[in-house]
């Protein structure tokens, strides 16, 4: 561990796009996919998927911070209507929590499109917030047991 304060550095790394429409090429993604800030549907022949974006945090150890993701989750319908009704409503905070999966590759960890996973709403102008579900994955024990600060410098790394 180098042992410096970063100060300034990113802590956060918003993705932007779900990982199954981020890999649609430009047409396809353009007739297929409708992407808000913090909604995104993508049409499909086997249905419409639909996605939330929410925060998903790694407490960093000896900090009052976090390094975070601004990943996307894939939601069910009704669970997306529903969020989408609460989302900016004082009373959201007691809704949920509501179950979805991880719908991003969040470098460097590996295999975490898919993770499952569940979101909770929270202040009106903060993004709602990511809990993974209990597992052998590393990105779950980042979660559970907190990142050095050395680590989080390195994330912060992939970005810059």
């Amino acid at each position: 561990m180098c042992g410096a304060a970063h100060t300034g550095e990113v802590r956060d790394i918003r993705m932007s796009l779900p990982q199954p429409i981020y890999l649609l090429d430009e047409e396809e993604r353009r007739t297929r996919a409708s992407v808000e800030d913090d909604f995104a549907l993508l049409h499909g022949q086997k249905g419409d998927r639909y996605f939330v974006r929410a925060l998903l945090e790694l407490p960093i150890d000896g900090e009052e911070g976090y390094f975070g993701y601004g990943a996307w989750i894939e939601v069910t319908e009704a669970d997306a209507a529903e969020l989408g009704q609460l989302w900016h409503e004082d009373e959201g905070q007691r809704a949920g929590p509501f179950a979805g999966t991880l719908a991003n590759e969040l470098n460097p960890y590996a295999f975490t499109d898919g993770l499952p996973v569940r979101i909770r709403l929270r202040d009106v102008r903060l993004l709602p917030l990511v809990e993974l579900e209990d597992g052998d994955h590393e990105l779950v024990r980042a979660q559970r047991h907190g990142i050095s600060p050395h680590r989080a410098h390195q994330l912060a790394a992939t970005v810059a």
